[in-house]
């Protein structure tokens, strides 16, 4: 049990130190998706660890609506073809 225990451990944090460094997807390539980001969230809950809940949920408001994703994907691909003067 105690290893069951370490593993889910293991998966959480895992899962937030990739996201937090902005991959969107986990070991296998698959998507994480808000369902997932919620159970993250609700694991750092019982956990006190409210700075982690706080970057998570900021996360799915940023990731999950359309209106600001495609925006922001849009403006930093504006940036990047623009030319300084």
């Amino acid at each position: 049990m105690n290893l069951t225990l370490h593993s889910f451990d293991y998966l959480m944090n895992n899962s937030y130190k990739r996201i937090f460094h902005g991959k969107h997807f986990d070991e296998n390539f698959k998507p994480y998706t808000q369902d997932f980001i919620k159970s993250i969230i609700s694991y750092f809950e019982m956990r006190e660890d409210y700075e982690k809940c706080q970057f998570l949920k900021e996360y799915i408001s940023n990731r999950f609506d359309h209106e600001k994703n495609y925006y922001l994907n849009e403006q930093s691909n504006t940036n990047k073809h623009s030319n300084p003067t």
